[in-house]
């Protein structure tokens, strides 16, 4: 039955039931509930009032950001600095006082303090208790954070401990600004080392002072990590387990730091209070995908986040030749070349000051609730005239200082934009260059599914050998991707916070069960789209939901794809294959040149269904995507439209973007991570013909002010086109606020 029946139908009624002037109220509620009746598609709550275009995949078109997903404020701040106290008796502290100390990213910063351990004063090694804790004397204006060693690596505290709660529990009460232990310090490096290396461990265990009781508990567990993704992230619950134990029991007071591994939902899942992401070393960190997991994770549980930020670089000296452990350190300089234990440190060494600035400045923009600092002061502050006892800010220092001013000037940074999530298996143990989970087990078809929307979002971009740090990459599909898990142990993901994002993308290798099934259901028939490949559906999610019969053939694909959507059709370079399906009320999106369905898209109460049937979206014969620059064509057609559904302005040029959502407009910030020149040992250089040049369309943003932040200088509007055009430098980042 055609539209052009219903139209006549609804004439007739309308005339016999209603007069003129209650036609336009009553209109657009029939109109929703006919357009639903032909097509099945629903209009989402809080859309702009048209029905959605037929080519979209993404059923929301608002911009809607919820601001509940902000973390607390601390203190009355939603972001603090944090560095590495020095007691005012020391040298440090004397030698900064004149020049630094007064600083206001200084004077205003959460303090660090270090201890060893817990230990009770006496004999028993294995007596805890919270007596060295009433040593401090912190500044109860500023929240203040305690480091330690104890549970490094995290089998320590594997022993028999007797832990005394007593003096703990009223010391935290007199200190409400304490904001917890560093319980977990780069715990994923130290789980995966052993868990990968069984002849060592134990030599490896001994030499970090575990007990032999320790250390069979940890072999104990290792045997049973080693069988299995799911005994892998058993074990390091056991290790979790530990570590809260030695800490008085404590979870919201627990924070675990994480480097190379994107453990963060496993530390918030199981009850920790603060989640920190390491960056640093330039060789294997990925910044935008380790950003996402921990972003992600904190707001899956509603926890604050940090970002620690480490300049070491690992990778070639202006001669060629491979050098690692490089401190940029303007006090002294350093070099030891001894197996296992290099170092060089000095002025200009290690990673660029740009680099560390544009993380400096991304972790603000991304919502970090703090930024620390590992290399204070040393990276940060030098000599003044030569002299030991007078410091004075180093170039990273200036920096620093830079960043914290632009703060100061902008303290309401409004909601980074994140309406995507990408859904990862709570078991993956992803480290953020990808491949093998947990490092250890192999890479199945599934894992290179991960690996191949990881590596399109952000494309590998690093070449130490000719000074190109990498880390931070351009991208034309910018940084508004979040990292969720749909099937953690706690049970699935809840509705609301998956309802914060517009688009959820299953990725990697799933068991879906009832109870998960539902919740996705639910979260499209809320006005969620959901991505799901047809190699991910099980038993649980019924053919109603898809809009496809699938009939478990396999087939090549064959000719060109082609998109409903539009845009020139895209030739494979590999062979692919597809599951073939029949379509029972989805849509075909791409086909190949037969006419195969390699992707649908099905209305399913507000929301629509991405069915894609191409094997977990990679080749035939999948390739290692980990450090190098495969293109991955069909997740790039899919993000591409995505992107351009999801985001209320176009970028275009050579660059990394992202948005927030500030009251009164957006921000859209620009970062340029080419034209910049670093090797291990010498100060970084810029080549200003890669400077990029953007020009970002506002569509249909109604535009009073554009300007630039961290200049203060006004942007002109194109009002013909409503576009603005920017130059970013290299290496450079240029904030632009939308004023609506």
């Amino acid at each position: 039955m055609g539209l052009s029946h219903y139209k006549q139908c609804f004439d007739v009624a309308l005339g016999k039931l209603i007069s003129r002037t209650a036609f336009s109220t009553i209109f657009p509620v029939v109109f929703v509930v006919l357009f639903t009746a032909v097509t099945g598609c629903e209009t989402t709550a809080k859309d702009t009032g048209k029905v959605p275009d037929g080519n979209r995949i993404v059923a929301r078109n608002d911009y809607d950001v919820n601001t509940g997903i902000l973390p607390a404020k601390i203190l009355g701040r939603h972001f603090w600095n944090m560095l590495h106290y020095s007691p005012p008796q020391s040298s440090q502290a004397k030698a900064m006082e004149k020049h630094v100390l007064k600083e206001p990213m200084v004077r205003d910063a959460v303090a660090v303090y270090s201890f060893s351990d817990l230990r009770a004063a006496g004999n028993d090694n294995l007596a805890v208790s919270g007596e060295k804790l009433l040593k401090l004397q912190p500044d109860p204006r500023l929240p203040f954070l305690i480091c330690m060693s104890a549970g490094r690596p995290p089998f320590r505290c594997m022993d028999d401990f007797r832990v005394d709660k007593n003096i703990y529990e009223k010391w935290k009460q007199e200190h409400p600004n304490f904001l917890g232990f560093w319980t977990g310090v780069e715990w994923d490096n130290e789980y995966i080392g052993p868990l990968n290396n069984v002849k060592n461990a134990e030599e490896w265990a001994r030499k970090h002072g575990c007990s032999d009781t320790a250390i069979k508990r940890m072999q104990d567990v290792l045997v049973r990590a080693r069988v299995s993704k799911d005994g892998a992230t058993a074990g390091l619950r056991e290790c979790y387990n530990a570590l809260r134990r030695y800490f008085f029991d404590d979870p919201e007071k627990m924070v675990f730091l994480r480097a190379g591994w994107c453990f963060d939902h496993y530390a918030l899942e199981w009850g920790a209070g603060l989640a920190v992401m390491e960056t640093t070393n330039t060789g294997n960190y990925r910044h935008q995908p380790s950003l996402f997991c921990v972003r992600g994770a904190a707001r899956q549980y509603g926890k604050p986040w940090e970002w620690y930020i480490a300049t070491y670089y690992n990778g070639y000296d202006s001669t060629g030749k491979p050098s690692v452990n490089n401190e940029p350190n303007y006090q002294t300089k350093t070099k030891s070349d001894t197996p296992g234990s290099e170092e060089h440190s000095g002025p200009g060494y290690g990673m660029s000051v740009s680099l560390s600035r544009r993380d400096k400045y991304l972790a603000y923009l991304a919502g970090a609730s703090f930024v620390q600092h590992e290399d204070w002061p040393r990276a940060y502050c030098q000599r003044k005239d030569g002299d030991p006892k007078e410091w004075i800010l180093s170039p990273h220092g200036e920096s620093m200082k830079e960043w914290y001013g632009f703060i100061e000037r902008h303290p309401d940074r409004g909601v980074s934009y994140a309406p995507v999530a990408l859904l990862l298996p709570f078991n993956q143990g992803m480290p953020q260059w990808g491949g093998n989970p947990w490092s250890f087990f192999m890479v199945e078809r599934p894992d290179k599914m991960i690996d191949a929307f990881m590596y399109a979002i952000a494309p590998f971009s690093q070449n130490t050998k000719k000074g190109k740090e990498g880390c931070l990459s351009n991208s034309e599909f910018g940084d508004g991707y979040d990292v969720l898990v749909p099937d953690p142990p706690s049970g699935p993901v809840p509705l609301a916070r998956l309802l914060d994002y517009k688009v959820a993308i299953l990725l990697g290798k799933y068991d879906i069960q009832p109870d998960l099934a539902e919740r996705l259901m639910e979260y499209v028939r809320k006005g969620g789209t959901l991505v799901i490949n047809s190699r991910q559906i099980g038993n649980s999610l019924p053919q109603k939901f898809l809009g496809v019969k699938l009939t478990g053939k396999t087939a090549p694909v064959e000719g060109n794809v082609s998109s409903s959507a539009g845009g020139d059709a895209i030739t494979l370079a590999e062979p692919y294959d597809y599951e073939a399906v029949e379509l029972c009320g989805a849509k075909s999106l791409w086909t190949d040149g037969k006419g195969g369905v390699l992707a649908s898209v099905n209305c399913f109460g507000r929301g629509r269904v991405v069915l894609t049937t191409v094997d977990f979206m990679v080749s035939r014969q999948y390739k290692n995507f980990v450090g190098t620059t495969a293109k991955m064509p069909l997740v790039e057609l899919l993000m591409r439209q995505i992107v351009k559904e999801v985001l209320p302005v176009e970028v275009k040029g050579d660059i990394e973007y992202g948005l927030n959502k500030v009251s009164d407009g957006w921000w859209v910030y620009l970062i340029n991570n080419k034209g910049v020149t670093k090797y291990t040992t010498t100060p970084e250089e810029f080549d200003v013909a890669e400077t990029a040049s953007v020009t970002v369309n506002m569509r249909a943003l109604r535009v009073t002010a554009l300007r630039e932040l961290r200049t203060g200088e006004q942007i002109v509007v194109d009002r013909n086109r409503n576009t603005f055009t920017i130059q970013v430098g290299p290496g450079d980042i240029r904030i632009v606020k939308i004023t609506l």
